[in-house]
């Protein structure tokens, strides 16, 4: 069963009042006003089919109007979070371009003119932040949103932006009972607030909310209440009938996964007719191309537990064979749920045919998967005991520290009569102690200069250990690289002059950024913040070319590729040139290293107003759980060998984060295992002073 709520609530948050903001801009925004007129017709256009290249184009034309107002700025940086949220639906993308919008109206101080662009931002950031399971996070941010709400007095529409986030809490947290007043209340307001939001956005989210409430009563075991909801939302999608407003395929779709729904429901109730009536209907309207084949699979899954259900296991065995590429692979995004279903169902088929042993099997990766999922759901179900606790305890700390108060005024009553008595009582044995306790204050500073002087030799004595170790590790890819060039220059006789001069050039440079390594290493420990960053103006896209040509030979003894991606042909920082080609070398050479042969390795650059993002993504064995929190440790236990037996050394990603963090950046990572890892390193985009 397919969870609509989630998506809907996400989708309502942005442009639930965009035509409100019309007439709440005063007279002198005469030039945005007239722009988000026409955004009018942009959104529904949109909306009908979700067409990211037409919404593309409408920012293309605005950033090349001769007008560089603040309003034309707004409206394309706000379309371009429109685009992200609407077509790309990435979260991490959604959040940086709610981030670039943030920054942008807080930099030139139009939050508070402007602040439902300002709370549809907020409202962004605490949706990536509920997708990642930072609750507390997402809570922040969407309590901001309702104060800036409640502080510029915005209408009942914007405050249901709030009550759909807390039924959202509630819905996954399982709590159906509490979520189901506020999924009612948001159908109260969605329906008086039609008129304030596009056709399509108001279409979208009271056929979701409906369709929510009805799941909400499923859940609950309410089973003829989730009927007649799932019924009143067909009559809902059905009384659309213009297709100007809302098209016949956004019907369907909506209708199949609703009919999917009302099928479980009644196979629940053992109505098998009636079950296999819908859940063939939601079948038919949605397994074909361009509709949702994602969806359709729970169809034909319940289609399938029903024929177990009246002892038709060979019908079900063809549902589950016409359904296995869908539900067993990555390339289609059905949920954990979905695949755990699907697994149970075979373990209840072989169980059913009397095949224990791949009924074990089935059993097996069921409850794997079903254990994945228990991880990720505790986290909600803990989250609101949590808060109680911490709410408890804060209470009792308040009571605590009354009482505290009370007990500390009568003591320090005592403690200053007691204290009279012994001041008279000490400065008779001062005199006596004085020259005793200064002889052995001598004594004991004696001890600790001896001490601190043994604990000097014995860490420069570790410390030249450590630098070699450093030396070793940090030489052995150039090295490498140089080494693979000079093969070449020997052995291939077709190579051009030209080619030659290139090959040297890169050769030149990596000795030259090792000589200064080494430089370095004999000035230093490994403690990088004890050396100084010479920050110059360089090209950031050059630097990683040189890095990458030098470290596909290294790639080559592995029959691996490296692939260099980036969308535009220039990016200037201010860094120490020496220091990233060390950091992009050893991020490089671990996606090589942990890569198993004629594997790719992909490198990414983005751009935003002040940061460039730059990840490397390998498709290697991954980082186990175990050792995520300590791979940026030095000298960290997580370390392994490579995939052909590569010696680990457990400091580049150490000495990596300290480069980053010196450049005032971010460095951190994806890893599924064993699946492959995605470095990330931002870098702040400084301007040479």
């Amino acid at each position: 069963m397919r969870k609509l709520s989630l998506e809907a609530f996400t989708l309502f948050t942005v442009l639930i009042i965009v035509s409100y903001t019309i007439y709440s801009c005063n007279k002198s925004e005469e030039t945005l006003s007239a722009n988000l007129k026409e955004y009018a017709i942009i959104e529904n256009k949109f909306l009908l089919d979700y067409d990211t290249l037409y919404i593309k184009k409408v920012i293309d034309s605005i950033q090349h109007i001769a007008d560089e107002s603040q309003e034309n700025k707004l409206l394309a940086y706000y379309l371009k979070f429109i685009k992200a949220f609407y077509g790309d639906k990435e979260m991490y993308k959604i959040y940086l371009s709610a981030d670039t919008l943030l920054n942008f109206l807080q930099t030139n101080n139009l939050s508070q003119k402007y602040h439902t662009y300002f709370t549809d931002a907020l409202f962004a950031k605490g949706d990536y932040f509920f997708s990642i399971l930072k609750y507390e996070e997402a809570l922040r941010y969407y309590y901001e949103a309702k104060k800036f709400s409640d502080t510029y007095k915005q209408d009942s529409c914007s405050y249901n932006k709030y009550n759909a986030k807390m039924r959202s809490f509630y819905y996954d947290k399982g709590e159906y009972n509490n979520a189901i007043p506020f999924v009612k209340l948001n159908i109260e307001q969605d329906e008086k607030c039609a008129s304030e939001k596009s056709i399509q956005l108001s279409y979208d989210r009271l056929q979701a909310e409906k369709n929510t409430l009805a799941l909400c009563y499923e859940k609950l075991g309410m089973l003829d209440s989730a009927i007649f909801y799932y019924r009143k939302a067909i009559q809902y999608i059905l009384s659309k009938k213009n297709e100007n407003d809302i098209p016949g395929k956004k019907k369907q779709l909506s209708l199949g996964i609703i009919y999917g729904n009302l099928g479980g429901t009644f196979l629940y109730k053992k109505q098998y007719d009636s079950a296999k009536y819908y859940l063939n209907q939601s079948i038919l309207l949605n397994d074909k191309p361009g509709y949702d084949l994602v969806d359709v699979q729970t169809a034909y899954l319940k289609l399938a537990n029903l024929h177990l259900d009246i002892n038709q296991p060979e019908q079900a065995r063809n549902i589950l064979d016409k359904t296995k590429q869908y539900v067993t692979t990555t390339a289609y995004r059905v949920s954990s749920t979905t695949r755990s279903k699907w697994y149970l169902l075979n373990a209840n088929y072989y169980t059913k045919t009397n095949n224990l042993e791949k009924a074990i099997e089935a059993y097996r990766l069921y409850y794997h998967i079903q254990d994945s999922i228990n991880a990720i759901t505790n986290s909600i179900y803990t989250f609101s005991v949590n808060k109680e606790v911490e709410r408890i305890k804060a209470e009792n700390k308040n009571k605590e520290v009354e009482k505290s108060n009370e007990i500390k005024t009568i003591y320090i009553v005592l403690f200053a009569f007691t204290l009279l008595l012994l001041s008279i009582i000490t400065l008779l044995l001062l005199k006596n102690f004085k020259q005793e306790k200064h002889n052995a204050n001598e004594t004991i500073l004696h001890n600790m200069q001896l001490k601190d002087t043994l604990q000097q030799l014995e860490n420069s004595n570790k410390n030249y250990a450590r630098v070699m170790k450093v030396m070793a590790h940090d030489l052995r890819s150039p090295l490498s690289g140089m080494i693979g060039i000079i093969d070449i220059l020997l052995n291939d006789e077709n190579i051009t002059e030209k080619e030659k001069n290139e090959m040297l050039e890169l050769m030149q440079t990596s000795a030259n950024n090792s000589l200064t390594m080494i430089g370095e290493l004999l000035q230093s420990s490994t403690n990088f913040e004890q050396r100084e960053i010479v920050k110059q103006p360089i090209d950031l896209i050059v630097l990683l070319k040189q890095c990458t040509e030098l470290l596909k030979f290294k790639a080559l003894e592995k029959q691996q590729t490296i692939h260099f991606h980036y969308a535009i042909s220039s990016v200037q920082i201010l860094a120490d040139n020496e220091k990233l080609w060390r950091l992009f070398s050893n991020l490089i050479v671990n996606a090589i290293k942990f890569s198993e042969v004629k594997k790719s390795i992909y490198i990414y650059v983005e751009k935003s107003m002040d940061e460039v993002i730059v990840s490397i993504q390998d498709e290697g064995v991954g980082i186990p759980d175990k050792f995520k929190d300590k791979v940026f440790d030095l000298f960290t236990e997580a370390k392994r060998k490579g995939t052909a037996g590569e010696q680990p050394f457990g400091l580049g990603l150490s000495i990596s984060k300290q480069i980053v963090e010196a450049h005032k950046g971010k460095i951190w990572f994806i890893s599924n295992e064993p699946h492959g890892t995605t470095f990330y390193v931002a870098l702040p985009i400084e301007k040479n002073k």
